[in-house]
């Protein structure tokens, strides 16, 4: 049965994300017109990710509702697990208000950080303090503040940095694709009496579905709706999967490394050469690929590559020998960290002569 439900998030996926198309084109709704900032060469319909939210949330009403059947081994609390699904949906609402909105008309960055400040401190609170990870008695210790605000700051950051690589076809839904499953199954293998694997999971499903609408050349693209929903989904998943002992932060990291390293270090780079940060631009490294081979295919199938060769082997690794994951986590991140300086990613054309 549990193969049903993955079947039914696929297929709803897939037909939700075809019919928004179809009626954004007929209405001209959310139509992405190519700029000189753009890789796309067509107007292309935009906040695509309406489909993989509606598939996800079904996905994970169906799971709690019908765990017995979809999950018979199932041995855990349902009652406590629901806790967890309406934070997630409580705090991500006002993001997906404010993605859909910025879709049709740009938002003012300061509206958006507020938006994302409050949501993350709204999972943090939850995750951290509520469920007395950190006791609300030593807030004001300096060390409990500091992890408080370096995890808003990290949920702040995963939601931009998503939202920054979401920049050709196929490639952020294929990330998350490749992040969840990898993470689901280690979750799943670390502590199986958990549902937080098939939330982790249900992520990955609910994007297939948009991703053959959205494979090169995209008919649909997901837009801020998508991308910064799915970046504070993933943030959420983290700090959900440590709560329970599931998964280590660190293995998240290495899976989301190709990510994180990409957008990082671009980031710094134009931060230094005194670039406007929140303007568009076409210097990432996957932007360089893909210009350089005139194919977004050809940038899929190299994060295909780098996935399985070499991320998910140390992801794996991280997983077992947790008394390295920091000497491991470096280590996976330092030929990113070379590559990125070799192909001048955030450099302007004319910086890299």
């Amino acid at each position: 049965m549990l193969l049903t439900l993955l079947f039914i998030t696929i297929i709803v996926s897939y037909i939700g994300t075809y019919s928004i198309e179809k009626f954004f084109l007929k209405y001209s709704l959310f139509i992405d017109t190519p700029s000189d900032k753009s890789i796309h060469k067509n107007p292309t319909p935009t906040a695509g990710g309406i489909s993989i939210l509606l598939s996800y949330f079904l996905y994970i009403f169906m799971l709690l509702v019908f765990h017995e059947l979809f999950i018979p081994w199932y041995d855990g609390h349902p009652e406590y697990d629901e806790n967890p699904f309406f934070i997630l949906m409580a705090s991500l609402f006002p993001l997906i208000i404010v993605g859909l909105i910025d879709d049709f008309k740009e938002v003012n960055i300061g509206i958006r950080i507020f938006t994302q400040f409050f949501s993350a401190t709204l999972i943090i609170y939850f995750f951290q303090v509520s469920n007395n990870i950190l006791d609300i008695t030593e807030l004001t210790n300096q060390a409990s503040l500091l992890i408080i605000a370096a995890s808003i700051f990290m949920t702040i950051w995963l939601i931009n940095l998503y939202n920054f690589m979401d920049g050709i076809d196929g490639y952020a839904s294929l990330e998350c694709i490749f992040v969840s499953f990898s993470a689901a199954f280690l979750a799943y293998m670390n502590k199986p009496e958990s549902l937080v694997s098939f939330y982790i999971l249900g992520l990955g499903l609910a994007n297939i579905g948009f991703l053959i609408r959205n494979w090169s050349p995209a008919k649909i693209f997901m837009g801020d709706t998508g991308s910064i929903s799915l970046g504070f989904i993933l943030a959420f998943l983290i700090f959900y999967s440590a709560s329970e002992s599931a998964l280590s932060i660190y293995t998240w990291l290495i899976l989301l490394s190709v990510f994180i390293a990409d957008a990082s270090y671009t980031l710094v780079v134009r931060i230094v050469t005194k670039k406007n940060i929140f303007q568009a631009h076409l210097n990432h490294a996957f932007h360089i690929v893909t210009k350089n081979n005139n194919s977004h295919t050809y940038t899929n199938k190299v994060l295909i590559a780098i996935n399985i060769i070499w991320v998910l082997p140390f992801a794996i690794i991280s997983n077992i020998y947790k008394e390295y994951n920091i000497l491991l986590t470096i280590f996976v991140y330092l030929p990113f960290l070379f590559y990125l300086i070799n192909i001048g990613a955030g450099l302007e054309k004319s910086e890299n002569l």
